[in-house]
């Protein structure tokens, strides 16, 4: 599993080393698309366990995202990516592996497409079962009282 890891940092870096010149700019690209697919595949995989009520929603705003998705970044960056150590494998650019980091790329999308419209048919079902506003008969405006104290008047 770590040796298909390092082909696919070993891939993302050599794709940004082709079109950047610089030296530490490809490892924070390499870090940052590594952290962005290994995020969707957690979540996808904690979308299908609160669809399964395994677990309960537990991400109610966008910081819930960004506080894990941090921890990751500097997790894959500190213990994979910093040292290069994808760059001692002798790994070789190849079609088949190349075409494997596209299929790689689909699946997560995919399955991350998958799993939001699951849970957005559940969210649904839910609210038409137990809808969450109340219909409270409106009270009469001011604005509607000087009307219709104008035309009666008037």
């Amino acid at each position: 599993m770590m040796r298909a890891y390092n082909y696919l940092l070993f891939r993302l870096y050599r794709f940004y080393t082709d079109r950047i010149k610089e030296k530490d700019i490809p490892l924070i690209y390499t870090s940052t698309i590594s952290t962005i697919l290994i995020y969707f595949n957690l979540n996808t995989i904690y979308s299908y366990l609160v669809y399964k009520d395994i677990l309960k929603e537990l991400m109610p705003n966008k910081y819930y995202i960004l506080i894990p998705m941090g921890a990751i970044w500097i997790l894959n960056y500190l213990f994979f990516v910093k040292d290069i150590r994808f760059l001692e494998c002798d790994f070789t650019k190849d079609l088949r592996g190349g075409i494997l980091i596209i299929i790689y790329f689909l699946f997560t999308i995919y399955t991350t497409i998958v799993m939001a419209n699951y849970n957005r048919d559940k969210i649904i079902k839910q609210n038409i079962k137990y809808p969450a506003t109340e219909h409270v008969k409106q009270r009469p405006s001011l604005e509607g009282k000087i009307r219709k104290w104008w035309k009666d008047t008037f």
